[in-house]
Parts: C-alpha cells; structure tokens; sequence
C-alpha cells in the first residue's frame, strides 16, 4: 500500500526549508531578484517576394528584432548572425540595423 504523502501548510514558493531554496534573497514582492529572461528571437520570415519593397518583411523583421532588444542593435545582429542564412540578405539586414541604431 503506497504511504501517505507528508502534509504541509505551506507552498513551495513559501518554504525556506526545500533544498537549494534561501528566503534572505527574496525581495519584498517575493522576487528572487533573477535578471528579466531576455526576448525571445522571432523567427525569420520566409515569405520574402524578393522585389525589394518598401514594406519588405525583413524590414519588418529588423524592425521587430529591435523592438525587443533594446541595446543599440548588438543582439539584433546577432540573432541574424544565427537565424539568417542567405549572406546576401545578412548584408541588407546588418547595414538596415546599423542605419537605425544610428538613429536612436
């Protein structure tokens, strides 16, 4: 017959008895003042016409890829290091980055 499980009154979050849990680093919210986990990468987009548009979707895409990395456009070159595999559109990407950090 399988044991009852131990009952406690509090929840994980509250118990400063769980192995690898010390309360002294709480802030008074009950954060453990961990950094914000960084913005996610959004996927490149695959629907490109190729015609050189105005409102081309990688323009969409830089404009995206700096919206959520805020920090002058090193991770948003990055992310297109990574993601991105056609040089020539790398080039485009990294030179459309360049000009609107330059901006902000």
């Amino acid at each position: 017959t399988p044991r009852p499980l131990p009952t406690n009154s509090c929840s994980l979050r509250e118990c400063s008895d769980l192995p690898g849990r010390d309360s002294g680093t709480d802030t008074p919210d009950g954060d453990r003042g961990d950094p914000p986990a960084a913005p996610s990468v959004p996927p490149p987009p695959t629907h490109c016409c190729g015609t050189g548009c105005p409102n081309c979707v990688w323009v969409g895409y830089v404009e995206e890829l700096l919206e959520r990395h805020r920090d002058g456009g090193a991770q948003a070159l990055a992310a297109v290091e990574r993601h991105v595999e056609d040089e020539n559109i790398k080039m485009i990407l990294r030179m459309e980055i360049r000009l609107r950090s330059r901006k902000d």
